[in-house]
């Protein structure tokens, strides 16, 4: 994946070129729309580690191509990840790829009584909009976020110049994220066998931790209309009496639909132990279990490109992880005896450039990072080798696909080394960015798109995070 396109050249998966026709034919007009749609998120609960999200003003639109090209993207990789769960609870050896302490390993063996290993993710991955070529960034399981947002970002766009320019050619259809979560979630407490037909159910985190409550509480009243009685609830709070877990007002809970993250639990084992008891006493129905760690900790995409998880996987299968998940692993010396490692760039089997980025294991804020690019081949060699052995992995680099957007936030532009890229655009509202797309799959299905830009090259660059409303575009049929 480069980023040496042109922003603004004609997507054949989504409608961006057509946004960006839209915008330029009248640019007075599209900009009040865009501070109105502005003023819109500012007033509601779309909101990001207690601050407004910031809403692009053009609509990230998928064609049905690109539409069906980003749900099997989706959907094969989370046929993969259930294996490599599977695997994970099977097999002791497989186990030890990961490292995982002994108390959580314990954790993710506890297995869930329901056959959906994974129930719910969101697939973070680097989509380009004119090959359909793709490469993952992240997996995220239980702790999947941003529905809520995708919801109130419909509703500002629909009130949009943008939003009636479409509609004169195509019906735009939103993604429903909350019922349709509600449905495969009810399915799976009724498959556990022992649960009452409509089970009390607890949307439960580490609330102070929770980027939004107004999500949770979306979902709550999402089980409400279904039948079952819903509340949210802070993880700490609960209360177990060997036969059931309650909230400190009472509500009994049947089914938990689980927020908080493992890590999080983990540290802090000792508060929520009456939820833990009650889920190893099998009480409490508890979606998504604790097998889904296995997905969501960051060792997977070395684990993904080991001999011992292509061992079961099929020949298909492992051409999708080399063709999508990054390259990454330990820089050994043993790693140096292969050719492709040494230079700072080469091309892969589907015939793209790459590059490689070095790192510690335990890296966080950009610390002791170094990019092939910046090196020529012999820097890069010397540069290896002085770390082969040191605690680094190397990983392929990606870099996203950029697009342009109008953005009526308060984000400032003046040191951003992407803004030469919208310069000459006609509009001081034009910028470039950089394009993340999550995919949302209950019960192994996709549900969702959801979009994430930065003005940056990393999307999650704290205060540099945009986002921007994802529908499906099917063009109308008129009569002759």
């Amino acid at each position: 994946m480069t980023v040496e396109k042109k922003t603004g050249s004609a997507n054949l998966l989504t409608l961006q070129h057509q946004a960006e026709h839209f915008y330029y034919n009248d640019m007075t007009e599209h900009d009040k729309s865009g501070a109105e749609e502005n003023m819109d998120i500012l007033r509601s609960d779309a909101k990001y580690m207690g601050s407004p999200v910031k809403m692009l003003y053009f609509p990230k639109l998928f064609t049905q191509e690109g539409y069906r090209k980003v749900r099997e993207a989706g959907e094969q990789a989370w046929r993969i990840l259930v294996k490599v769960i599977r695997a994970y609870l099977d097999h002791p050896d497989y186990r030890q790829l990961f490292g995982f302490p002994k108390e959580l390993e314990k954790m993710i063996c506890h297995r869930p009584e329901y056959s959906t290993l994974l129930p719910i993710c969101r697939l973070d991955m680097f989509f380009d909009e004119e090959t359909g070529d793709f490469r993952f960034c992240e997996f995220n399981a239980d702790g999947s976020s941003a529905m809520n947002e995708n919801r109130i970002m419909t509703e500002a766009y629909r009130k949009t110049l943008m939003y009636r320019c479409f509609s004169e050619r195509y019906e735009q259809k939103p993604f429903e994220l909350f019922d349709s979560w509600v449905k495969v979630f009810l399915d799976l407490v009724r498959e556990a066998g022992h649960y009452p037909a409509h089970p009390q159910v607890a949307v439960v985190d580490f609330l102070e931790k929770s980027i939004t409550t107004a999500e949770l509480e979306q979902f709550a009243e999402a089980f409400r209309k279904s039948g079952s009685d819903a509340c949210v609830a802070e993880i700490r709070s609960l209360s177990y009496d060997g036969e059931h877990l309650y909230t400190p007002d009472g509500f009994r809970i049947d089914a938990i639909y689980r927020r908080a993250v493992t890590s999080d639990i983990l540290d802090h084992r000792d508060e929520v132990r009456p939820f833990l008891d009650a889920v190893r006493d099998r009480k409490v129905c508890l979606i998504g279990d604790f097998c889904t760690q296995v997905v969501h900790d960051k060792i997977l995409f070395k684990v993904l490109h080991m001999d011992r998880t292509k061992a079961f996987l099929t020949e298909e299968e492992n051409l999708y992880i080399e063709d999508h998940v990054p390259y990454t692993a330990d820089l050994t010396p043993a790693l140096l005896q292969q050719e492709k490692f040494l230079h700072t760039s080469w091309t892969c089997r589907s015939g793209r450039n790459c590059r490689w980025i070095l790192k510690p294991e335990d890296s966080y804020g950009a610390h002791g990072i170094f990019y092939s690019g910046d090196y020529t081949d012999a820097q890069w060699l010397e540069l290896i080798r002085a770390h082969a052995g040191g605690g680094y992995i190397l990983q392929e680099y990606v870099s996203p696909y950029r697009t342009l957007n109008a953005d009526y936030t308060d984000t400032d532009y003046t040191d951003n080394p992407w803004q030469k890229q919208a310069e000459g655009q006609k509009s001081p509202r034009i910028h470039s960015f950089a394009n993340m797309t999550g995919m949302y799959l209950y019960g192994g299905h996709l549900a969702g798109i959801y979009s994430r830009l930065s003005p940056q090259n990393i999307i999650s660059v704290e205060g540099d995070e945009h986002e921007m409303v994802s529908m499906v575009a099917e063009e109308k049929l008129f009569n002759q």
